[in-house]
């Protein structure tokens, strides 16, 4: 639930859906490390699961990484469909 607000949130203050699922995927590891159980950490199997998660969701989207870092990803926009001119 957590990092789906910080997808929430990134979303809605850069307007960058691939920037919010990056940042999600990323915070995952210390999420699931703070929030598994108090006083207790996580087995060493759901960690190394979720860094694997976490490398290769950020493979999965290295095209939209290329296009953030190069300015042309598209920004979401509400109530616009894809296709449509501005």
């Amino acid at each position: 639930m957590a990092a789906f607000v910080l997808f929430l949130l990134v979303v809605a203050f850069w307007r960058y859906v691939s920037l919010g699922s990056l940042a999600a995927a990323a915070a995952m590891p210390l999420l699931i490390y703070f929030l598994w159980a108090p006083g207790h950490a996580p087995p060493l199997v759901i960690m190394l699961g979720t860094l694997f998660a976490v490398a290769l969701i950020f493979y999965k989207h290295d095209g939209n990484l290329q296009r953030l870092v190069d300015g042309t990803e598209p920004k979401y926009v509400v109530g616009k469909s894809r296709g449509q001119d501005a």
